[in-house]
């Protein structure tokens, strides 16, 4: 071989080492991860419009999704971030507008900000003290989801705050914008939210108020879910407060909780024929346990006694976990609730029963990639 072409051949074995150096330099400094979660499974409900239901699941616990999570570092303690998640029906192919994604700036003293479609602070700070919010996952919801603990609606258009912690202490705020011309409070929303934790004890509380939701297409909110006497319906709602306190304290494999929150709609049009109905109020008081029997199976139970306007409901429900491995698990799971007269029993992901009762027992598996 000619020195000329040993002098080439070292030049670009050198340039390509340099290459290779910087590229791993930049991969170490920033990542791209690919992950999501599938959950389906089968379940009983009892009482379906006067008729008994089997059908098969998707997102009995979790809503089935997947996403994209990046972080570059961009020195001196700052990182840019983005999340993209998508959810989807395992046994449809369905896909849902349920799930965050948003683009923003972190630094490590002062916190983060980010920009998107996002969970409000009703589950950052609130929803972890419920067990809808935590293991029990979806059925396990209050009455209509009406405190969005199971976040049954995320905040378009927003704009979000993240404290680091101060000795235990977290903050955030949020502010979703209308994006109408001339109607700043159209369908707008905002939220405020704290946390505390001090070894075994956690506390949280939460705030959010709306204006005009599902009144635009546009805006921060969809319609809501309420209940009339015997059903439910989308309302359009002139003015939302909901507001949520709860604490948790572990005691070894124990971890006991209980959650207090507020919900109240004011200005309430019904979707389909624009007619008003009354405002109507939710507070509901629950506690639940979450007990680690062994490694691998866990057990959870939680009661929940909701005062509405006019009417109650009590729901109450035990679930059973088995992990196979750290990503894939069984779970068994039976609720039940009751309403009073004048009010529909309606189990999360269920449809109105024809009377105040109504049972569902399910059983499925969940994947985590």
């Amino acid at each position: 071989m000619s020195a000329n072409k040993i002098n080439k051949t070292a030049i670009t074995a050198a340039a390509a080492a340099v290459l290779l150096s910087l590229s791993t330099g930049a991969h170490a400094q920033s990542s791209v991860t690919l992950y999501g979660e599938l959950d389906t499974g089968l379940a009983y409900i009892n009482n379906v419009g006067g008729h008994s239901q089997w059908k098969s699941t998707s997102g009995l616990v979790d809503g089935s999704y997947w996403g994209l999570q990046g972080i570059e570092d961009l020195g001196g303690g700052n990182r840019a971030i983005f999340r993209l998640e998508r959810g989807y029906s395992v046994t449809t192919g369905e896909m849902f507008n349920d799930h965050p994604y948003y683009v923003g700036l972190g630094n490590e003293k002062f916190g983060t900000v980010t920009f998107g479609h996002q969970y409000d602070l009703i589950h950052d700070y609130f929803a972890p003290f419920t067990l809808t919010g935590g293991t029990g996952g979806t059925a396990f919801a209050h009455p209509f989801d009406n405190d969005n603990a199971n976040n049954s609606y995320l905040a378009a258009n927003s704009v979000k705050y993240a404290s680091p912690s101060f000795g235990g202490l977290t903050l955030g705020g949020m502010y979703a914008f209308s994006n109408a011309a001339g109607q700043f409070a159209n369908n707008r929303a905002y939220s405020f939210g704290a946390s505390y934790q001090n070894g075994a004890l956690n506390a949280g509380a939460a705030y959010l108020h709306a204006n005009g939701r599902g009144n635009t297409s546009a805006g921060a909110f969809t319609p809501v879910v309420l209940p009339s006497a015997t059903d439910v319906f989308d309302a359009g709602v002139q003015t939302q407060n909901t507001y949520g306190v709860g604490v948790s304290y572990a005691i070894g494999d124990f971890t006991m909780a209980a959650a207090w929150s507020r919900s109240t709609y004011a200005g309430v049009v019904v979707i389909d024929t624009g007619e008003s109905a009354p405002s109507i109020g939710f507070s509901n008081y629950e506690v639940n346990g979450i007990y680690q029997l062994t490694p691998t199976i866990s057990l959870a139970g939680s009661y929940t006694y909701t005062k509405g306007s006019g009417a109650h409901w009590h729901n109450g429900g035990v679930q059973a976990d088995y992990q196979f491995s750290k990503r894939t698990d069984t779970y068994l799971e039976a609720i039940y609730q009751h309403a009073s007269s004048g009010a529909p029993a309606v189990i999360n992901t269920a449809d109105p029963s024809s009377n105040h009762n109504q049972v569902l027992i399910g059983a499925g598996l969940r994947h985590r990639f």
